[in-house]
């Protein structure tokens, strides 16, 4: 109950207790109305009671002011939002089928709460966004999924851009989309290759003409002359007739996958009865270009009527207009034909066919004797710097374009000016041959040898400066170097230090990514402090670098001196004082009174005593980085008795 319902409540009954009371109505009647006659009149009835009444009292101090509450609001709102479902539509797997086909499509739904009354229902979406319902809206089964069916209308166009989705009503929710293709109908339209719409033939001359499909295959078509063509995938597809007079032929019907299509189309086979007989050369683009002894095709056609026993042959002519006969005789095009041995390629030369029964010729074509190519590498000697590029000559002759290819398997092709500069980048001096060359006519003749000089710097080591220039015996160390010329994949670098007798002895040295290592263990030491001479050299080629030079310590020669001498009383502090010699550091030693010092680099190192009595003190152990030490002298603290 709130504080409004409360405040009404209170205000009824103090409203019946002023009506029932006695003489109120008449004195109200007499006095006029006043606001405060029943706060005055009434204090000691029932209203009093409830003034009294502290929780009363306090309900009407606070501000009773009506206001609104935004954020109950809002939290109000918030609890009464349900989540939306979830409609999932199966996957198809890339369904694609005909307009007018029927489709199953499963779904599942998850999530969120479905109206009672909520229904599903198939829908086909296109590019264009516009939905189109497939089915009649249906419950879903008792796991809230199901398969709806629903046939794809037929004049939906062809296309890859369409989907499936299952959708509900209540609340509107719209599944996920599927791809969904929707194939074309076939279509199926007859042709001449040339693109005309008639062609004439001779009695019993064959006529090819063809039928450009499309849409889905496999197709089916039948053609205006009872020809049928089952589950054909090629297309166009080509039909040879031979009609024994002119007919029209048209594709009378297509079917594929997506049922009927639609045809068009039609040509006319035209059949000449009697026709005059004519020859027509078909000559190449650009003309005959022929390579002498090489067997070559002469295409023709032939029309009208020829005697029994007719044959065809191929005829060549030079500049003085005598016909050679060049091929066997043959019935039909193509024929094929050789150029005679010998035959000059710088003559003028024509190309007909002729036939025999009756004596007719074809039209004549210009004929081109390609010669055998001709290759020569000059004969010359060539100097280059290592890693230049040196430039090869070659000649060519007869019928291009010309290829070649060297003895180091440097190879060009669709060469068509002569001479022809070659670039070769040896590693190494290089003598150089042609291998094979040709040209039009296949491979030729080829000679001639070159030579190329490779100017190939001398090899060099230069040792560089060593960043520690003393170290103790048997340390591994950084050697720098550098190097110019060439050295060879199985080479190896190593570090040598002279011996005595200023022979270089090799050192165990491991070369990784560029940077040199060794173990500096001389097998002689003439002194503590020893120089030793040092390089870097190569085996293959063998190569010996720049000498520097190092200092090496001798192992176990460090030495700690021990020094002091003091008078202190009890609680006082005096000083001893450690000197190191020889050896590198960090030096570490053990003193007689068990102070240990690990590492130092001070030297000399002093250490503050506070002994309670007259003590010596002296060094029990002693190792630096070059090894063991020796511990020499002492110090001594006296302390005075009180």
């Amino acid at each position: 109950m709130n504080k409004f319902t409360v405040l009404g409540v209170i205000l009824g009954i103090v409203g019946i207790v002023s009506l029932g009371a006695p003489g109120v109505g008449p004195r109200t009647a007499r006095s006029g109305f006043r606001l405060d006659t029943l706060i005055e009149i009434r204090k000691d009835t029932l209203i009093e009671k409830y003034l009294r009444d502290s929780a009363y009292k306090a309900m009407f101090q606070r501000d009773t002011t009506f206001r609104v509450d935004s954020a109950a609001l809002r939290a109000q709102a918030d609890s009464h939002k349900v989540a939306l479902p979830e409609v999932v539509t199966g996957d198809l797997n890339g369904l694609a089928v005909c307009a007018g086909s029927p489709v199953s499509v499963p779904y599942s739904s998850s999530g969120g709460r479905f109206s009672p009354d909520n229904q599903f229902v198939l829908q086909l979406v296109d590019a264009a966004g516009k939905v189109t319902n497939l089915s009649e809206p249906a419950k879903a089964g008792p796991f809230g999924n199901g398969t709806l069916a629903g046939v794809i209308p037929v004049n939906t166009a062809s296309g890859s851009r369409y989907s499936l989705r299952v959708a509900s009503t209540n609340p509107a929710v719209n599944g996920t989309p599927q791809p969904l293709r929707v194939l074309p109908a076939p279509t199926a339209r007859i042709e001449l290759p040339d693109g005309s719409n008639a062609v004439t033939v001779m009695p019993g001359q064959p006529a090819t003409f063809r039928v450009a499909l499309s849409g889905h295959g496999p197709w089916s078509f039948r053609l205006s002359d009872g020809t049928k063509v089952q589950n054909t995938m090629t297309t166009p597809y080509e039909v040879t007739v031979t009609p024994d007079k002119p007919t029209t032929y048209k594709v009378v019907n297509v079917s594929g996958p997506c049922g009927s299509g639609t045809v068009s189309g039609e040509i006319i086979v035209n059949v000449n009865e009697n026709p005059n007989p004519e020859i027509a050369l078909k000559a190449p683009n650009g003309g005959y270009r022929v390579c002498t002894g090489t067997p070559f095709q002469v295409a023709f056609t032939a029309t009208g009527k020829y005697q029994a026993g007719n044959g065809f042959v191929v005829q060549l002519a030079d500049s003085t207009n005598n016909w050679t006969t060049i091929s066997n005789s043959g019935t039909s095009s193509p024929l094929v034909a050789r150029l005679p041995y010998g035959i000059s390629p710088k003559g003028a030369y024509k190309i007909r066919v002729a036939s025999t029964l009756p004596s007719i010729t074809s039209n004549a074509e210009n004929l081109a004797v390609a010669a055998q190519a001709v290759a020569v590498l000059r004969n010359d000697t060539v100097r280059i710097d290592e890693g230049k590029t040196a430039e090869l000559t070659v000649d060519f002759g007869g019928g291009g374009p010309w290829f070649v290819l060297l003895s180091d398997g440097t190879y060009e092709n669709n060469i068509v000016k002569s001479p022809h500069t070659i670039r070769v980048t040896p590693n190494n001096p290089t003598p150089y041959a042609i291998t094979s060359a040709g040209g039009a006519c296949g491979v030729g003749e080829y000679s001639g040898r070159a030579f190329v000089k490779v100017n190939i710097p001398p090899s060099t080591i230069t040792t560089g400066n060593l960043s520690a220039r003393t170290i103790c015996h048997g340390a591994e160390i950084t050697v720098p170097f550098t190097t110019g010329g060439r050295f060879y994949a199985n080479n190896k670098y190593v570090v040598q230090v002279a011996d005595t007798s200023g022979r270089f002895v090799s050192l165990a040295t491991t070369y990784k990514d560029g940077v040199l290592k060794a173990v500096i263990n001389p097998a002689y030491l003439k002194d503590t402090l020893n120089t030793v001479r040092l390089r870097v050299t190569s085996t293959s080629p063998a190569v010996a670098g720049s000498e520097t030079t190092i200092k090496v310590l001798a192992p176990n020669v460090s030495q700690a001196i021990v020094a002091g001498e003091g008078t202190i009383r009890p609680g006082q502090t005096s000083k001893v004082r450690v000197a190191f010699k020889n050896g590198l550091p960090p030096w570490s030693f053990v003193m007689s009174d068990g102070t240990k010092v690990n590492g130092t680099f001070l030297n000399p190192y002093v250490l503050t005593v506070a002994p309670t009595s007259s003590t010596e003190y002296t060094i029990t152990s002693l190792s630096s980085s070059c090894g063991a030490g020796t511990p020499t002298g002492k110090a001594l603290v006296t302390v005075e008795a009180n």
